[in-house]
């Protein structure tokens, strides 16, 4: 449903309803208990709902946690909880200024809104009675729902009026088109920086000068002995005793609970020839077609050799338009509608779908089962074990919280009373972790936080689903400075590279004296080849987006004049450390036809400045607004 509001929302009001109207349809049906006051914050004495910026908070801060690990410190809680806040008070901001200037949504517009939302639609069509079914079993009322689409056709009417305003004057698109449609004809040669560096041998003066430099690129981490405890699902689930009778009660169980789990629903099989419908014209002609087919089956004639002949269907027309085993929901509706109401060995059709027109055969079915307790033994032991490992790790987890509460330092005998063994990593570096813990995020903040430093046990830490650690650190060792003999190689490889860059650059930037002073080209290419190894790009005509041109090139050369009689030379610097020398030998406007290329630039352009200009008015929208904000009422 979302995704249907999405595509139908255009502009840039989409980042603005979506962010704080789209995330209440994913809640839908969870309750929350608000605390006074009840409003999240008033914008020109409207208030907005705690529940649905408390809703989207829990959202956006889940989406987070499942990208980083569930890593998350108080001070990026604290920013999620102040942009969704944000979010929902710069939209009801734009509502009431929509509201001040009249914009109003009429029941037709409302009605039309809704409609094109597939999940209120039955067979491709709005069904209101089937909307207020799909809304009233997702926790939502029809007048609530009915609110949050005016809305958003509300601002809809906004944004349109805005985009009708917004247009690019003759000057700029001569300006853009100069800047996006221009080609310049060039040619380039790089040179290689680490053949340069490769020649070049530092003395130990110059490698002191360079450790001088850069001290801080040679310390040691930061680090601690980890002691540490640790509960494990995995390991837990190894312990758990399973036999035959608790399962066969497990299974008793939960078969009161989910019936449906262990039902297996009434299945057919049916064989079926395609014919597609490539455009409306043609579907009288099809349907007459497969009506032909259709008789010659009936009349007895094997309905795996006709669907081998005529079916369109690649995954079944080899077959004999055979699809196995399936049970209703598996088909659209018209075909499941007609297999469902065959029998055995009956054929039927020319039956309608978006596919295109269908002859059935139905050749078996298989009634409605209920899985054994032998069949269901094998999922149910495993289900049993992870359940039971849960509890397990759940008790774990207290038992473990409850010791090191009664002693906040001694890991041993926390490790005692929870019946665990201290395991200990001798070496763990802020930087990458160390030992049987790796590289968690979660696992360094904890291991180096002051509380943990000053010698305190660190509560329960997840390292990763169904695996907890509590940490004790010891021997903390600050950031030492590593004396140069230790780094004597690491230094002779950094300063080479740099050395490197620095003569790629200077040997670039002579090229182009030469070549400013006269020098030919091939002349001045010729000789810088030899030395940096790269061979001259012979001339062509590139524009600013080309992609098999270095950024840094593209950028140098249109960023010069245009030359007039004779190249222009320039140097640039490349990424990865080489220099490229530039010829810049003409320009050009992009060739085709300019009538249509103005056409389709001044929409894009007009888009553009609709889309800056939006931003400014809901910026002013904010800045204008009497806001009060609780954001403690979401806490």
């Amino acid at each position: 449903m979302l995704q249907t509001i999405h595509d139908k929302l255009k502009g840039w009001l989409a980042g603005v309803v979506l962010g704080a109207i789209g995330l209440v349809f994913v809640f839908w049906g969870i309750n929350w208990t608000m605390t006074a006051p009840n409003f999240a914050a008033k914008v020109n004495g409207s208030e907005v709902s705690v529940n649905d910026v408390r809703q989207s908070y829990q959202q956006q801060l889940a989406q987070v946690e499942r990208q980083t690990n569930g890593t998350l410190s108080d001070a990026q809680r604290s920013e999620i909880k102040q942009r969704v806040l944000n979010e929902y008070v710069n939209s009801e901001a734009l509502i009431t200024r929509a509201d001040e200037l009249g914009y109003r949504v009429s029941d037709e517009e409302l009605l039309a809104s809704m409609s094109k939302v597939t999940l209120f639609q039955v067979d491709g069509k709005f069904d209101k009675a089937h909307a207020v079914a799909v809304l009233r079993s997702q926790g939502r009322s029809p007048l609530e729902i009915e609110a949050l689409f005016r809305r958003d056709a509300k601002l809809q009417q906004l944004d349109a009026a805005l985009n009708l305003s917004s247009f690019a004057t003759a000057t700029e698109m001569q300006q853009v088109r100069a800047l996006t449609k221009q080609q310049r004809e060039i040619s380039w040669l790089t040179l290689s920086a680490e053949k340069y560096a490769a020649a070049a041998n530092p003395d130990e003066a110059a490698l002191k000068t360079y450790y001088d430099a850069h001290k801080g690129l040679y310390m040691t981490p930061e680090t601690v002995t980890l002691r540490y405890v640790e509960i494990s699902l995995g390991a837990l689930a190894a312990k758990v005793a399973v036999d035959d009778v608790q399962l066969k009660t497990y299974y008793d169980e939960q078969k009161v609970k989910t019936p449906e789990r262990f039902t297996q629903g009434e299945q057919r099989r049916v064989s079926h020839i395609l014919l597609p419908v490539a455009n409306a014209s043609e579907d009288a002609a099809v349907k007459t077609k497969a009506e032909g087919i259709l008789k010659r089956a009936q009349g007895g004639e094997d309905f795996a050799k006709l669907a081998k002949e005529f079916s369109q269907d690649p995954g079944s027309a080899q077959q004999g338009g055979d699809l196995g085993w399936s049970d209703r929901k598996a088909w659209v509706t018209p075909f499941a509608d007609a297999a469902y109401g065959m029998k055995v060995d009956e054929l039927k059709g020319p039956v309608k779908t978006q596919f295109g027109y269908h002859i059935l055969k139905l050749t078996g079915i298989q009634p409605a089962t209920v899985k054994t307790f032998e069949q269901s033994k094998a999922e149910l032991e495993t289900e049993y074990r992870r359940n039971e490992a849960e509890k397990l790790f759940n008790n774990a987890q207290d038992q473990l919280a409850d010791a090191a509460l009664q002693n906040a330092t001694d890991i041993d005998v926390v490790a005692r009373k929870a019946g665990l063994t201290v395991l200990e990593v001798p070496v763990f570096s802020r930087i990458d972790g160390g030992g049987a813990l790796g590289k968690v995020p979660a696992v360094i903040e904890a291991a180096f936080s002051q509380d943990v430093l000053d010698g305190r046990l660190s509560s329960m830490v997840e390292v990763e689903k169904g695996r907890g650690v509590v940490l004790r650190a010891t021997d903390h060792k600050l950031p030492q400075q590593k004396p140069l003999d230790a780094v004597h190689a690491e230094l002779v490889a950094a300063w080479k590279k740099q050395r490197g860059v620095e003569l790629a650059a200077a040997a670039a930037a002579a090229a182009v004296k030469r070549l400013d002073a006269g020098e030919t080209w091939d002349a001045v290419a010729k000789g810088v080849a030899a030395n940096a190894g790269g061979m001259p790009q012979p001339p062509k005509f590139v524009a600013r987006s080309d992609q098999d041109v270095p950024l840094e090139v593209r950028t140098q050369v249109f960023g010069q004049a245009k030359p007039a009689g004779k190249p222009l030379y320039g140097d640039a610097q490349l990424a990865n450390g080489d220099a490229a020398v530039i010829a810049l030998s003409a320009v050009r406007e992009e060739p085709g036809d300019p009538k249509l290329q103005n056409q389709d630039m001044r929409r894009q352009l007009a888009a553009q400045i609709a889309s800056s200009e939006a931003q400014s008015y809901a910026a002013g929208a904010r800045a204008s607004a009497k806001v009060v904000l609780n954001p403690k009422a979401i806490d």
